[in-house]
């Protein structure tokens, strides 16, 4: 049977710890024994306060093991033409362990969040993406923005001080 796909509640609040470790460990990212204590107090902190209020996850579990996860953060920010509601979302840590991959999972995460997203009537959502995600999100409707951003700069700049070059910014307007 395949893993279930549903949305995270509270109690789902130490598995979505490990997927944000886990996703940060994918990143490169390698904890401190006395960092990783903390991280995972932080995490657990955040998502107790924020979780269903201003971010959204969906996981895939496997009896009681985790095998994917996503995340939409919205935020609130004055009136701009690309937010005249004053919030957008952002889709993050889309992550699926290895042995559960090339089943759908990741896809199937992102159109429930997606669909979150229509029900916030949120204008965009957008995310960034690794070489391996890009072609699953430009599939889902995102494309790639080659506008400069206030997270990335001019696509032009040298230095990746803000951007890593190996990550695309992607954008999904609520009419795709």
């Amino acid at each position: 049977m395949p893993p279930a796909i549903r949305p995270a509640t509270h109690q789902d609040i130490p598995l979505l710890v490990q997927a944000r470790l886990e996703f940060l460990r994918a990143l490169g990212h390698s904890f401190s024994p006395d960092e990783l204590p903390a991280a995972n107090h932080q995490i657990e902190r955040f998502l107790s306060e924020h979780l269903d209020r201003d971010i959204f996850a969906w996981i895939a579990i496997d009896g009681e093991t985790i095998a994917a996860a996503g995340f939409l953060h919205i935020y609130q920010v004055m009136w701009q033409s690309a937010a005249p509601e004053g919030q957008f979302g952002r889709i993050i840590n889309i992550l699926t362990w290895p042995e559960f991959r090339h089943q759908g999972l990741a896809r199937a995460i992102m159109q429930a969040l997606i669909q979150k997203a229509r029900k916030l009537n949120l204008r965009y959502i957008d995310l960034d993406a690794s070489p391996e995600g890009q072609p699953l999100y430009e599939s889902l409707g995102f494309r790639l923005l080659n506008a400069p951003t206030p997270r990335c700069g001019s696509p032009s700049k040298t230095s990746n001080t803000f951007c890593h070059p190996s990550r695309a910014y992607l954008v999904r307007s609520r009419s795709n």
